[in-house]
């Protein structure tokens, strides 16, 4: 939506055309991250804040590196670089608004 709506007011270019494509990345992206705990066997019981698990069974002091790697790469990662991208986006799509209105 982000990137549709700074195409849109940055560069006056409707892409209708690729919702389709919109649609097809919202299902399958998600879908194939989902997929690499699964076939690692990361997912597990952690408490409140994710799904990887951290640790080995149930001892806690016991640490599983993977998971933790797996849960920056697949989760924190993503997530942070999408809030920066985002809030790029909207102040650029902000000021250029601004630029045209005054």
């Amino acid at each position: 939506l982000t990137f549709h709506l700074f195409s849109y007011v940055v560069f006056f270019k409707n892409l209708k055309r690729l919702e389709w494509l919109y649609i097809s990345s919202s299902v399958l992206s998600p879908l194939l991250i989902a997929c690499i705990p699964l076939i690692t066997k990361s997912y597990g019981f952690v408490g409140a804040w994710c799904f990887i698990r951290n640790w080995n069974d149930d001892c806690a002091t016991e640490k599983y590196t993977e998971g933790i790697i797996e849960q920056f790469v697949l989760l924190y990662g993503p997530a942070f670089l999408m809030v920066g991208l985002c809030v790029v986006a909207i102040v650029t799509m902000l000021s250029v608004l601004l630029y045209r209105h005054y």
